[in-house]
């Protein structure tokens, strides 16, 4: 007779969850002013970003702008730290996340 092959054993993995969109927060004056400016400097050129429309927008649009303002060597070391504590915090949203409220 031949010789037995083993096969490992099926791994059950959970799937993967579902990403609806993404959050953004803000923790000092300097994070919100930083944003801002970086909108005002990158973003749409007709609009003029405010605190009131930041809530509109959205974060990976804010990102863009974000990213585009530390890669121009416009601002300081500071702000550059500031910029990217501001991306590191940019938390997806996925269906799980509000499963226990429903």
């Amino acid at each position: 007779m031949g010789e037995i092959i083993q096969f490992k054993a099926k791994e059950h993995t959970e799937p993967e969850d579902k990403v609806i969109g993404h959050r953004i927060s803000f923790y000092t004056e300097e994070e919100l002013d930083i944003t801002l400016m970086s909108l005002n400097v990158y973003g749409f050129e007709e609009t003029k970003f405010t605190r009131k429309n930041l809530r509109t927008l959205d974060p990976l649009y804010i990102r863009k702008c974000l990213v585009q303002m530390r890669d121009s060597g416009l601002i300081s070391t500071l702000g550059f730290k500031v910029i990217n504590n501001i991306i590191s915090n940019i938390e997806e949203v996925t269906e799980n996340d509000y499963a226990d409220e429903v």
